[in-house]
């Protein structure tokens, strides 16, 4: 019986041997497959991370590309705007002291109810020129405002001697209830 044992063993090696082979091989095989499908998923992942990365990349650049050209437009239009108010209130500022000359009317011919006023501009620049000796004030500021060769809104007249400040409180006051007749030099004072 051992005989048989040992020639049948003898007999089914080769087959147990290649059956071996053939299991090792499979394994190794499947192994193998495992890796390069786990490396395959990984260079899957890798490939969407950088996609993502990419888009997200793109996305942010589209987004300050776009607050940029929002943030050029509202400082154009907040230009414009500034631009058109200027010339705005340069148009009403004309209006104002075309307004102001018109309502000065005709210069005087000299006579003896007729004041000569000099007026005197912090540029050293001066203006002369004849008003009624009953005209306020208010007339002269209107004169030296329809000369625009100030650039400020709040200025005084001031006689030198004697010293006298025709402000707010005066200006219905004449020419002539003033003592600024039969002529008067004036300076402007601009006040801050």
């Amino acid at each position: 019986m051992l005989v048989i044992l040992h020639r049948v063993l003898e007999e089914s090696a080769p087959v147990l041997v290649s059956a071996r082979l053939d299991a090792e091989e499979r394994r190794n095989n499947m192994r193998l497959r495992e890796e390069q499908d786990a490396a395959y998923r990984a260079a899957l992942e890798a490939d969407q991370a950088r996609e993502r990365q990419r888009r997200e990349e793109q996305e942010r650049l589209e987004r300050e590309a776009a607050e940029a050209e929002k943030k050029r437009k509202e400082e154009e239009e907040a230009r414009e705007r500034a631009a058109r108010e200027a010339a705005e209130r340069e148009a009403a500022l004309a209006r104002l002291r075309q307004e102001k000359a018109m309502s000065l009317g005709a210069e005087p011919e000299k006579g003896p109810n007729v004041t000569q006023v000099l007026v005197r501009f912090p540029t050293g620049e001066r203006k002369e020129r004849r008003f009624h000796s009953t005209a306020s004030i208010q007339t002269l500021y209107d004169y030296v405002d329809s000369l625009g060769c100030l650039e400020v809104d709040s200025y005084n007249l001031v006689s030198n001697f004697p010293r006298v400040v025709y402000g707010a409180d005066k200006l219905s006051m004449s020419l002539k209830e003033a003592g600024l007749h039969p002529q008067a030099s004036l300076f402007v004072d601009l006040t801050s």
